[in-house]
């Protein structure tokens, strides 16, 4: 279904950077089979922050942690033009920033579909 979007859980980063994590592997799998099963979709990849720290710089790392995914799924047989990468920065908290579990869901990678 177009533009409901998919929390992809299992897909981290080092703290404050765009380096996605080993543990991302089997998450970045799964999207990677989906992606090359149906090809037909496109997709929105936003990346997301908790409100810890700068609100500019949570921007920017929301958009190079999409592009880190991006660029691992194109790096892996995804045609570019399939994919958009967009960061959301701490602008679309799914739950309340109030605690450090709340926070890591916060931090997060989405998947749309587009078309």
């Amino acid at each position: 279904e177009t533009g409901v979007p998919i929390v992809l859980d299992g897909i981290t980063f080092a703290t404050g950077k765009a380096d996605i994590t080993p543990e991302s592997e089997n998450t970045l799998q799964k999207a990677l089979k989906t992606l090359k099963t149906y090809p037909d979709i496109f997709v929105e990849i936003s990346g997301h922050t908790d409100n810890v720290g700068n609100a500019k710089k949570n921007q920017k790392l929301s958009e190079q942690r999409a592009n880190a995914v991006k660029d691992w799924l194109v790096k892996n047989g995804i045609d570019a033009n399939r994919l958009t990468a967009v960061g959301y920065g701490q602008q679309k908290p799914i739950v309340a920033n109030d605690t450090k579990e709340n926070k890591a869901k916060n931090r997060r990678i989405e998947f749309s579909r587009t078309k």
